[in-house]
C-alpha cells in the first residue's frame, strides 16, 4: 500500500512537471511569435570553424561540403540559411517552435531557390530515428532558456542523432560568473515583471537601468555592476529583453554539471567555439599555473577553475561522442595549423611600435602581439593582403626554410590563442581586391531585394541601408564602377534615393554625381574588404 502510494505520488509529480514544461514551452512559443529573435550568421559557429577546432586536436570531423547539419532553435534561419547557400551539396534542417519565424525563413529560402534546406516548426523533443543522423548539430542560445526536461532532450538528441565523428555545439550561461547578472534579472522581474505588454516591459526596464546608473555608487561592487555590466544589457533590443531577461526558464549552470549531464548521453567535451576561449592564459591572465595546480591536470577540473578565476558568464562548447573525443591529442596542435585554412580578422594590421622599426605589433582592436622576426612579419602581411579570403601556410610562406616555418607556426599559434587568427576546415574564397566589374554574392544580391540584413562570404552579418539594398543587386559582374555611379545618380535624381549635404538634400545632378561617386567608391571598397564580392 505504501509502495503504491509512493508510485502514485511520483506519477502525479511527473505529470505536473510535464504539464508545467508544456505550459512554459507554449508561452515561449507565443513570446517568440510576438517578439521574433533576429538570428544572424555567426562566424565562430560556422561548422567549418568548429571542424577546424577539432582538427587542431587531432580529430577527424566529417567534411562540411557533404555534411548533414541540424540547427535546433534556428529562429528565422539567419545562421543556417547562408550555410545552405554556401554548401549546395550539404543538407540542412532547422527547427524552431515559432511558426512565425519558420515562415519568415521559408520565404527567404524560396526567394533564394535553395533545395538543400528545410525549416520546420517542431520541438526538439520530436526528433527521432526517422530524422537520421547529423554530422553537425548547433543549438545556440537554447540550453539555459528551456525547461529542465527539454535540456535533457537536447543532450539526448545530440547523443542519439550525432554521427560517429560528428560535432555538436551547445551554448549556455555559466556559473558562478553569471550569478552577477541575476541581480539585473531579479531587479527587472520585481520592477516590470507584472507588465503583460512586452514593449512596455522593456521600456520600463530601460528606465530602471537609467535610474540605477544615476544613483549607483562607484565605490561599491553593487554600484559598479549597475554602472558597467548592466548598461551593456540595457543596450539590447526588445527581443533581447523578452528572451534573455524575462524568459521564465533560466538555468545557468557550472561547467562541471553541464559536462556531467552530457556524459550521461555519451558526449564528451572537446573545446570552445572561440579560439581565444581555449587558451587558459587568454581567459584568465596570470592564473594558468595556479589553475593547473588546483586541477591536478584533469581537463574537466581545469575548465571549471578557469570559470572561477575568470568570471566567465557564457560558454559555446563543442561536444563529440565519447569514443570520438577519446582520440583527442593535444601534443601537436601547433603543427596542425599547417593543414588548415587560416582566417585573418578584418581588423588585423601590422603596425610599428613607438616608431621602432624592429618592434612590430600584429593587432586587432585591443589584442596585440609583438614580433621582431622580419620573415614572420612578411608572412603576416601576406595573410592580411589575401583577406577577406583565407590562406594556407604555403600561401603566406611559400619558400620558408625549416627553421623559418617553425618560427612562423609558433607565432601563428600565439595569434590563434589570443584571438588574432581563426582556423577553418574549408577555404573562404572571395574576390581579390575590388574587381573592375564587381559581382555580389547571390545571397547578398537576393537579400538586398527583400530585407535589411545579409551575410558575407566569411559568414558574418551585414546590415544593409537603402543604398546597399539598391546597389548590391546591381553588382552582377557586368557593370563598371562608372556605370554603377550613373545608376545611383539617376536613382537619387528621381527621388528614390536621398542624398544630403551640409545644407540639406541635394538635387543638382552635377553636385549629386560628385557626392555619390565618393560614396559608391566607399561602399564598393567595403564590400570587397568584408567579403561580399565573389571571385571571378
Amino acid at each position: 500500500m505504501i509502495r503504491d502510494s509512493l508510485g502514485a505520488r511520483q506519477r502525479m509529480s511527473q505529470e505536473r512537471s510535464s504539464a508545467s514544461n508544456e505550459m512554459l514551452a507554449d508561452r515561449a512559443r507565443q513570446a517568440y511569435d510576438q517578439a521574433p529573435y533576429r538570428s544572424v550568421a555567426l562566424m565562430r559557429l560556422h561548422p567549418a570553424r568548429l571542424a577546424g577546432r577539432a582538427m587542431l586536436l587531432g580529430l577527424e570531423p566529417p567534411p562540411v561540403a557533404t555534411a548533414r547539419i541540424l540547427e535546433i532553435g534556428c529562429a528565422s534561419g539567419g545562421h543556417i540559411i547562408p550555410l545552405a547557400a554556401a554548401f549546395p551539396t550539404a543538407r540542412f534542417l532547422g527547427l524552431d517552435i515559432s511558426p512565425r519565424q519558420i515562415a519568415d525563413g521559408r520565404a527567404r529560402i524560396e526567394r533564394l531557390g535553395l533545395r538543400n534546406i528545410e525549416l520546420a516548426a517542431r520541438s526538439l523533443a520530436d526528433l527521432s530515428e526517422s530524422d537520421g543522423v547529423f554530422d553537425f548539430i548547433i543549438a545556440h542560445g537554447l540550453y539555459s532558456w528551456i525547461p529542465g526536461a527539454l535540456r535533457d532532450d537536447l543532450l539526448r538528441v545530440c547523443g542519439e542523432r550525432l554521427s560517429p565523428n560528428g560535432l555538436a555545439l551547445i551554448s549556455y550561461n555559466v556559473l558562478p560568473g553569471w550569478r552577477l547578472f541575476e541581480i539585473a534579472r531579479d531587479s527587472m522581474a520585481l520592477h516590470a515583471g507584472g507588465e503583460a505588454d512586452q514593449k512596455k516591459r522593456s521600456d520600463k526596464t530601460r528606465r530602471l537601468f537609467a535610474l540605477l546608473k544615476e544613483r549607483a555608487d562607484p565605490e561599491t561592487s553593487y554600484g559598479r555592476f549597475w554602472l558597467n555590466e548592466a548598461q551593456k544589457m540595457a543596450a539590447g533590443d526588445d527581443a533581447y529583453f523578452t528572451h534573455e531577461i524575462f524568459e521564465e526558464a533560466s538555468a545557468p549552470c557550472p561547467f562541471r554539471d553541464f559536462s556531467a549531464r552530457a556524459a550521461r548521453w555519451g558526449l564528451s567535451y572537446v573545446g570552445e567555439a572561440r579560439a581565444r576561449a581555449n587558451c587558459v592564459e587568454s581567459v584568465a591572465p596570470g592564473a594558468s599555473a595556479i589553475i593547473e595546480d588546483l586541477s591536478g591536470g584533469d581537463p574537466g577540473s581545469r575548465e571549471q577553475y578557469v570559470d572561477i578565476f575568470s568570471g566567465r558568464t557564457f560558454r559555446e562548447s563543442i561536444l563529440a561522442r565519447a569514443a570520438h573525443a577519446r582520440r583527442i591529442d593535444r601534443s601537436d596542435e601547433m603543427n596542425r595549423l599547417a593543414d588548415l585554412h587560416l582566417v585573418a580578422p578584418i581588423g588585423l594590421d601590422v603596425k610599428a611600435v613607438d616608431g621602432q622599426a624592429d618592434a612590430i605589433a600584429i593587432a586587432d582592436g585591443d589584442a596585440a602581439l609583438r614580433c621582431n622576426d622580419p620573415n614572420v612579419i612578411e608572412s603576416i602581411r601576406r595573410l592580411i593582403a589575401r583577406r577577406p579570403s583565407s590562406s594556407r601556410l604555403a600561401d603566406i610562406a611559400p619558400s620558408a626554410a625549416k627553421n623559418g616555418r617553425a618560427a612562423l607556426l609558433a607565432f601563428l599559434w600565439r595569434m590563434a590563442e589570443t584571438g588574432l587568427l581563426d582556423v577553418s576546415s574549408e577555404p573562404v574564397v572571395c574576390a581579390e581586391g575590388l574587381p573592375a566589374r564587381p559581382k555580389a554574392s547571390a545571397l547578398a544580391a537576393s537579400d538586398a531585394k527583400a530585407g535589411d540584413l545579409t551575410a558575407t562570404l566569411r559568414h558574418a552579418p551585414f546590415p544593409m541601408d537603402m543604398l546597399d539594398r539598391f546597389l548590391l543587386p546591381k553588382l552582377d559582374g557586368g557593370r563598371s564602377r562608372d556605370s554603377l555611379v550613373d545608376l545611383v545618380v539617376d536613382e537619387a535624381a528621381n527621388g528614390r534615393l536621398q542624398a544630403k549635404g551640409p545644407e540639406g538634400a541635394i538635387h543638382d545632378r552635377k553636385v549629386l554625381r560628385a557626392a555619390l561617386s565618393a560614396e559608391v567608391d566607399r561602399r564598393l571598397g567595403t564590400y570587397a574588404r568584408i567579403g561580399l564580392l565573389v571571385a571571378s
